[in-house]
């Protein structure tokens, strides 16, 4: 069986700035606009054109603000999966916080999305807090993708690892929960965005493309039935030149006889080939 091509598109918006970094100014509010009023149209468009389907990673506010363009994501057979409520860290919150966080994430979609329920999870800010992973079981999840143990394979998330503040490590057991393998490497916000202060991003779209098929080729010359789990986000990948590498990227992943799946297919059918067992 060929490889699996995942991509996502984390579809901030405004709350990536009025969240994560507690901007609220017209400037960066209105790069996040840019994501809806422009990238997700454009993206939809080149996705539709090459019968791709993908993941949309959301915030709750994002599918509130814009209701309308969520709905057209789904009706074009894409996946929406949860991406927090208002785009902040969940390390630090309280369990119950956080418990509200997510709910209400769930809430807006069922309110917006005409009862619409995410299995998936990726934390705002890519790390977990204390009561994360607990929290996605409760709350019925399948997968999560924020973690890194693999690169190109599932696998089981693990509940109740401790590590001590000497290093040592004493692992917990698995759980049913399924981790698609998250990687800063494979994410276009560090590569080509700039946070004034934070993060000076920027760089050539064809060095971040090079970087990128190039892991693609390894997954599908190294790892039989890897999973390749690509990051974008549509206020960064949704303009100009960057667009042509999301679309050479799918013409790449075409060439190598990848099937595109979103997020929930692969973890799903990686959890029917590996059922969980004790």
């Amino acid at each position: 069986m060929p490889g699996s091509i995942c991509l996502s598109f984390h579809f901030d918006a405004i709350s990536l700035w009025a969240g994560t970094f507690e901007m609220t100014t017209p400037s960066p509010v209105s790069r996040g606009e840019f994501g809806a009023r422009v990238a997700v149209p454009r993206i939809l468009k080149v996705l539709e054109r090459e019968n791709v389907t993908s993941t949309f990673f959301i915030p709750g506010k994002t599918i509130e603000t814009w209701p309308d363009l969520c709905r057209e994501i789904l009706d074009k057979g894409h996946e929406i999966a949860h991406h927090g409520y208002q785009h902040v860290s969940p390390m630090g919150l309280s369990k119950d916080e956080e418990r509200a966080q997510l709910q209400a994430g769930l809430d807006a979609m069922a309110t917006h999305l005409d009862g619409y329920r995410a299995v998936g999870y990726c934390s705002p800010v890519s790390d977990l807090g204390a009561h994360t992973l607990e929290l996605l079981i409760e709350l019925g999840f399948v997968y999560d993708a924020t973690m890194s143990a693999q690169d190109f394979e599932p696998y089981r998330v693990r509940l109740g690892d401790v590590v001590d503040a000497d290093a040592t490590v004493t692992f917990g057991q698995e759980s049913s929960l399924v981790e698609v393998p998250f990687t800063w490497s494979l994410d276009d916000f560090p590569q080509m965005e700039f946070v004034w202060g934070q993060l000076e991003g920027l760089a050539d779209p064809r060095k971040s493309e090079s970087m990128w098929l190039d892991d693609m080729d390894y997954m599908f010359e190294e790892v039989p039935n890897g999973v390749y789990p690509m990051c974008f986000h549509p206020q960064v990948i949704g303009r100009g030149s960057r667009m042509r590498v999301l679309e050479r990227m799918i013409a790449r992943g075409k060439e190598h006889g990848g099937v595109f799946k979103t997020f929930r297919e692969a973890a799903e059918d990686w959890a029917d080939a590996n059922p969980l067992t004790g």
